[in-house]
């Protein structure tokens, strides 16, 4: 039986790194049945989404020529997904959340990515700057609708240091299981919203609702207690948001002239730029 291929997706531009190292010995821990395949995120080109919607139209895809497809392509050929960012600024390195900015053109392969089981990994330095990064890398892997079964963070500075903790054998296997079960673990923290692994949540009359998910909770006996579950992110839920997005796009034929009247009133400005800066003569004597 030839073996299932894991997807490693390393958004880490040093070599070697952290990140580099935990998808490799989550993937070794795998098992003989897996092989892993290894892609560096920053290598790739992936362009700014421009809001156009064609990608959700029958027979249409992105007209913005990059390499977004072909990673879609190869996280659709992957049995499992290996996702590991470092933390940069108390939030995950940037060129991620361009990859979730791209999220509809995800759409068309959302039948085979919920099935596919994906762990998501956040190496950082300190606790004290971890600020949102896990929660936003986390909720940004899901917006490709990949179906995360774990989340782990690594405190980790220098390179291989990640592999210097006394747990990380111990932490990297429980990966590992759940990524060959392709379940979540039966206990989430509980600090975190167990539909999403979010641990922001906003005050409400209620309680508290999950910032990412909109779940809602109560502190009841020093932990939290979930009572609702917004439908807008089950199966239905986000079928129910694709058809308003496909409303919103046929609904700009009927508006578009009154819009274009909106933006001709606006469109006067001076726009800088570093090429505006440069005067034709010191560009040709450069």
């Amino acid at each position: 039986m030839p073996a299932k291929e894991v997807l490693g997706i390393v958004a880490s531009y040093r070599k070697v790194g952290n990140c580099e190292i935990a998808v490799k010995a989550v993937a070794e821990r795998m098992g003989d049945g897996w092989e892993l395949s290894l892609v560096r995120l920053p290598k790739l080109e992936v362009l700014p989404c421009k809001g156009c919607y064609v990608c959700l139209l029958p027979g249409m895809g992105c007209n913005l020529e990059d390499d977004m497809e072909w990673l879609l392509q190869r996280i659709d050929k992957a049995d499992a997904v290996l996702f590991a960012a470092p933390n940069y600024t108390l939030g995950p390195v940037g060129m991620v959340k361009m990859l979730s900015d791209r999220a509809l053109q995800a759409v068309k392969y959302s039948a085979t990515f919920r099935k596919k089981p994906t762990a998501v990994i956040l190496t950082l330095g300190k606790e004290d700057y971890r600020g949102y990064s896990d929660t936003a890398l986390n909720s940004q892997v899901r917006t490709l609708g990949l179906n995360v079964v774990a989340l782990e963070h690594f405190y980790c500075t220098h390179p291989g240091e990640i592999a210097m903790a006394d747990d990380f054998v111990q932490r990297v296997q429980g990966l590992a299981n759940r990524l060959t079960a392709g379940t979540p673990a039966g206990n989430v923290s509980p600090d975190r919203c167990p539909r999403c692994f979010s641990d922001l949540f906003r005050v409400r009359p209620e309680g508290l609702e999950c910032g990412v998910c909109k779940a809602q909770a109560r502190f009841e006996n020093g932990s939290l207690n979930f009572f609702y579950y917004h439908p807008m992110f089950t199966d239905e839920g986000r079928k129910e948001h694709f058809e308003w997005l496909l409303m919103k796009k046929a609904e700009y034929s009927s508006i578009k002239d009154r819009l274009r009247e909106i933006q001709d009133s606006y469109r006067e400005g001076v726009w800088v730029s570093p090429e505006a800066a440069v005067s034709p003569a010191a560009a040709s004597a450069g």
